[in-house]
């Protein structure tokens, strides 16, 4: 029997086994992909003349900006999905419709949860550094895409182009806007995604090895940060979070909160021969 036919075979059998668990209809989807994201260094943090470095009231600081060596690593291509989170945990805690193919949220042990589903596929959470870098993929522009907001529509869902007939806006299939110069997709929308790095107000002490940083110099591992904007959050208008779409853009928030346009992706050392 073939991969691909074994393969095939186990999504049928696990859509009718999801169907038997009561969920309604069946689940599939893509299975997990790797890119592979080069070494190299880049300058992390607020870009010079950029306003929006300090976030959301005066929170969420990106200076200093310091120059971090990333170590090659590779990521998942995608934001790891609701067919993949269930393939894994047997588990579908997603609040939005039923979407193999759509990002996972509103895991119950939020960062917890998403940080034991990389580790039992081999992987583990991005640090900080490793997500803006592999957003970046080179660019030093306030967006991935560009410097003004209507680039953002090509690479990204957000809360002004995400909505559905019914005037509901929620998590849309993965990999459907265009993919960064790494080939890693919904870097700046989507789903904002869940990293390894405690919080901390500003990047000074930070590391600049492209490692994550913990609790040392005043960190807070109640609460971990967020990179990426999400399809709920509107941009350009007097109440948009422009700032979030920016590569450069964190957030943080406690680690057990439910949060229904929190998901995640996979990073994982590259293994020497």
């Amino acid at each position: 029997m073939t991969d691909r036919l074994s393969k095939r075979l186990l999504h049928v059998v696990a859509a009718v086994v999801f169907v038997l668990a009561g969920c309604g209809e069946s689940l599939q989807g893509d299975d997990v992909s790797w890119v592979t994201i080069p070494a190299g260094s880049f300058m992390m943090g607020c870009l010079e003349g950029d306003t929006d470095c300090e976030g959301f009231n005066g929170l969420f600081g990106e200076t200093p900006r310091h120059l971090v060596n990333v170590p090659a690593f590779e990521m998942t291509r995608t934001e790891v999905t609701q067919y993949q989170y269930w393939l894994v945990t047997g588990k579908q805690p997603s609040y939005h419709p039923v979407c193999g193919d759509c990002p996972v949220e509103y895991m119950e042990n939020h960062y917890h949860d998403a940080r034991a589903f990389c580790q039992a596929i081999g992987g583990r959470l991005p640090s900080e550094a490793e997500w803006e870098y592999a957003a970046r993929a080179g660019t030093i522009t306030r967006f991935i895409c560009g410097d003004t907001l209507a680039c953002l529509d090509d690479i990204a869902w957000h809360g002004n182009n995400s909505f559905f007939d019914d005037n509901t806006r929620h998590p849309r299939p993965v990999a459907q806007k265009l993919p960064n110069a790494f080939g890693l997709y919904d870097m700046a929308g989507n789903i904002q995604e869940w990293t390894e790095d405690c919080s901390h107000d500003d990047y000074t002490g930070a590391p600049t090895d492209g490692s994550a940083w913990m609790d040392e110099d005043g960190g807070d591992c109640t609460r971990h940060v967020f990179r990426g904007s999400c399809y709920n959050t509107e941009i350009g208008t007097d109440q948009g979070l422009d700032w979030m779409a920016r590569p450069s853009g964190r957030y943080w928030d406690q680690v057990d909160i439910r949060g229904i346009a929190d998901g995640f992706r996979c990073a994982r050392d590259i293994k020497l021969p």
